[in-house]
């Protein structure tokens, strides 16, 4: 019988994304996430709230440096790391100046790009007044079985695959907790920061983050609409540089046991209720 791996249950703590105009990220994500702003490092800012935190750093625009789950549990940390190099795979030193060091490793996907793992070195600060907890981050790849198959092997649990009319994969969703997905992939010609979304309490809550950012004249990209993947009602808008931020409300939850599914390559899969941002 096979040792599962460590990584259940784990949840996305922060992301770190790169940008060519970081001062006017922050400002974007200051005010339109209602977030604390303090700077790390030179060119390294840390944007936290109650439920969300992230990492604005200098580099390409579009960037995603980094994807970092939280294993609260030190013992559990150094299982993991331990399950992973036994999978031959390759550990380096942990990335995140926000994880404590002690135990704290990343790896590196078919892409290069880096998942990092360890104990948050902090408790949130405070509540934020609008719900939206960081939950997932998505990545587009032209190597998305190679991916899939990675994460897999790190301990994620394959949730929905979405397949073309020729039987190819074209974006797959993939658990470390009993929500849908924690991260995903579709396929793109090259590698890049495809979203994240924040998962709010309820559909009310997406009302109200919609009110908001309409009180402040930013206007939503896509959505309101239902994923078909993972069940949930969302909305989208671009931040200055592009890169697409969800809100989510009742993401579908799915016991570790339970099987993947497929589902067509069509628009009505990414949303249920009509028109799709379709990547391929």
């Amino acid at each position: 019988m096979t040792t599962p791996s460590p990584l259940w249950p784990a949840r996305l703590h922060h992301i770190k994304i790169t940008s060519d105009q970081p001062p006017v990220l922050l400002d974007f994500y200051q005010r339109v996430l209602e977030l604390e702003t303090r700077e790390v490092t030179d060119g390294v800012w840390d944007l936290r709230g109650g439920e969300r935190r992230f990492l604005i750093g200098r580099g390409k625009r579009n960037g995603l440096a980094f994807s970092a789950f939280a294993i609260p549990e030190a013992s559990r940390l150094a299982a993991l790391k331990s399950y992973i190099e036994g999978q031959g795979i390759a550990t380096t030193a942990g990335t995140s100046p926000l994880f404590r060091a002690e135990g704290a490793f990343s790896v590196a996907d078919p892409d290069g790009q880096i998942l990092t793992f360890g104990t948050p070195a902090e408790a949130p600060a405070r509540q934020d007044r609008l719900s939206g907890r960081l939950q997932h981050a998505v990545k587009g790849t032209p190597n998305l079985e190679k991916v899939v198959a990675f994460w897999q092997a790190l301990g994620f649990v394959l949730s929905d695959e979405v397949m073309d009319d020729k039987g190819a994969l074209t974006a797959a969703f993939v658990r470390s907790d009993e929500e849908h997905h924690t991260q995903a992939a579709f396929r793109t010609k090259d590698p890049r920061f495809d979203h994240f979304s924040m998962e709010t309490r309820s559909w009310n809550d997406i009302r109200d983050w919609a009110d908001f950012l309409g009180s402040m004249r930013v206007n939503l990209g896509w959505g309101p609409g239902r994923h078909g993947p993972g069940n949930n009602l969302f909305f989208m808008l671009a931040d200055p540089d592009g890169n697409m931020m969800e809100w989510s409300s009742e993401i579908e939850v799915m016991p570790r046991d339970m099987p993947a599914r497929q589902w067509p390559h069509e628009a009505h899969t990414l949303n249920l209720w009509g028109g799709a941002w379709m990547r391929s």
